[in-house]
């Protein structure tokens, strides 16, 4: 019984033993060295190789619970073409309707920015790790890392110049990049190199290290059968500058095809302008439907004044005859001469003239009364009870002088009850829009200016929560082209002639987002236009 556990115990020392030296070997490299650099900086590199030697041999792999772990570090295996040759011909065929070469393009923009990503993460972990502090040291543990994970070897050039500034510098090989190792055994060759997301994770890297914005480029590469894949690092300002002094290659000149440089910031920042600019846009559009809205306000006060002006000039004229009068009465009592007759005369005329101010001035009263009410409900869009009918003619009277001017002739049939919930002001705004534009483009080359152009405007009560307003001319109609974009912001046909293409924009805006509705242009050269318009109101 003795013997047995001696050798069950020697049995498990001699596995235990054999564990021990799996994992030791798995990670143990050939040579002595994975990193080469120059003597100058080569013992931040040496400390970086022996951590990391010890860090890999502690790994743990366990199919059974899908782990390759390191430390409290869970890894995974990914076929090395899975990226370089799979992910990126993927993309290459996803993007084919842009052309090849911006697909390819869109590939390597997506693959950069991963590895670059990846590369500044899993720098900021292990720096964590290691306790690094130093920016060189932060750097060490990265080409170190880089070997151990099956990326490349990496064989830092003396003229590097790895400082904490503008002037940062690296050439560097990447011996056994995965990539061209990739593109090597399919038997597939490269008009451009092809180390890619190598390129993203170690400028990833060092960016994270020396806390400076950094992109890499590939200059030449074992996938279209140079040497060495060799890439230069430095900020994005100063890339193509040490592209010229290390390679003496301009990029972008004639015979440089392939050569781009990296745009993870450059992108980062065009988009950022984009939004900007965006932004800027939406901005002046909003600002060009305000005002639009206010010129159709503006319209509404000219025609409110050209109206107020009649009944007030009929006010003024009465008022002159009551003071001759009134003038002629005093200058005949003065002289002695007043009679009866005189008296009743001038009772009479000035009764005749006082009615005509009242009547004139509460007409007058009405028109502002009106459109106070038709303005402040275009500027807040409260909902109130209308009856819609009676508001749809109080609209129509402040665009008067428009309608007058224009010869239209506008008949509007209410069908029912009318009396509603709903934003008045955006229903007199769609209307204003609805008549100007008429006014203004109804008409054919060929009509004649003289004749009433006819418009019809019917309401009706389609639901007990909806109503519809439709309104016609007969006027010149568009063709289906036009009409399919007569919503869009900015379309006119009108241009140069003071058209702005934001009036049937905002006429869909108000409907949609305003009265909660929705609205059908239906249209045909030489046979007018229809706009008919759902509204949902509440119970007046």
């Amino acid at each position: 019984m003795t013997d047995d556990r001696t050798r069950l115990l020697d049995r498990i020392a001699a596995l235990e033993a054999e564990v021990a030296r799996l994992r030791a070997s798995a990670f143990e490299p050939s040579e002595p060295t994975v990193v080469r650099v120059p003597p100058e900086v080569a013992p931040p590199f040496e400390a970086a190789t022996a951590t990391m030697r010890d860090y890999f041999r502690r790994i743990q792999i366990d199919p059974a619970r899908a782990l390759i772990g390191l430390h409290d570090e869970r890894y995974v295996l990914v076929r090395a073409s899975a990226f370089s040759i799979d992910f990126f011909d993927t993309l290459v065929q996803l993007y084919a309707d842009r052309g090849e070469e911006e697909a390819r393009a869109i590939a390597r923009g997506f693959l950069f920015d991963i590895a670059h990503t990846i590369g500044l993460h899993d720098a900021r972990t292990m720096h964590d790790k290691l306790g690094s502090r130093d920016a060189l040291e932060k750097l060490s543990s990265g080409p170190v890392h880089f070997a151990f994970t099956g990326w490349a070897t990496v064989d830092i050039k003396s003229e590097s110049i790895p400082v904490q500034s503008e002037d940062f510098c690296l050439v560097y090989d990447h011996p056994y990049s995965f990539e061209a190792a990739s593109f090597v055994r399919a038997g597939r060759t490269s008009d451009r190199p092809v180390c890619i997301m190598n390129a993203g994770y170690s400028s990833g890297w060092c960016e994270e290290s020396f806390g400076l914005e950094l992109t890499a480029v590939e200059v030449t590469c074992k996938a279209k059968g140079d040497p060495a894949c060799r890439f230069v690092m430095a900020p994005p300002s100063r890339i193509v500058e040490r592209v010229r002094t290390h390679f003496g290659i301009d990029v972008g000149a004639p015979g440089t095809k392939g050569l781009e440089i990296p745009a993870y910031f450059e992108r980062k920042r065009a988009e950022e302008q984009l939004r900007t600019s965006l932004r800027m846009l939406q901005d002046a559009q909003d600002e060009l439907v305000r005002k639009e809205r206010l010129a159709t306000v503006g319209l509404m006060v000219s025609g409110v004044a050209h109206e107020i002006n009649t009944p007030l000039g009929v006010a003024v004229t009465a008022m002159s005859v009551a003071v001759d009068e009134h003038a002629a009465l005093a200058a005949k009592f003065d002289a002695g001469k007043l009679t009866k007759q005189d008296l009743r005369h001038f009772l009479e005329r000035t009764a005749q003239a006082n009615q005509l101010v009242q009547a004139n001035l509460e007409r007058a009263a009405a028109q502002v009364t009106n459109f106070k009410r038709v303005s402040v409900d275009q500027v807040t869009h409260e909902r109130r009870v209308i009856d819609l009918g009676a508001y749809v003619q109080q609209t129509l009277d402040t665009l008067r002088p428009v309608i007058r001017s224009s010869r239209l002739a506008i008949e509007v049939v209410a069908h029912g009850d009318l009396v509603v919930s709903t934003s008045p002001g955006a229903i007199a705004q769609v209307l204003a829009n609805f008549v100007t534009n008429t006014a203004a483009h109804g008409r054919g080359e060929d009509a004649d200016p003289s004749s009433p152009l006819d418009v019809r405007i019917e309401l009706a009560r389609i639901a007990p929560d909806r109503v519809r307003l439709r309104y016609e001319d007969r006027g010149r109609g568009m063709s289906s082209e036009v009409a399919a974009q007569a919503f869009h912001p900015f379309f006119t046909t009108a241009r140069g002639r003071g058209g702005t293409g934001l009036g049937l924009h905002i006429v869909h805006a108000l409907v949609v987002d305003v009265l909660g509705g929705r609205i059908e242009l239906d249209s045909a050269p030489g046979a007018g236009v229809r706009f008919e318009v759902d509204l949902d109101v509440g119970e007046g």
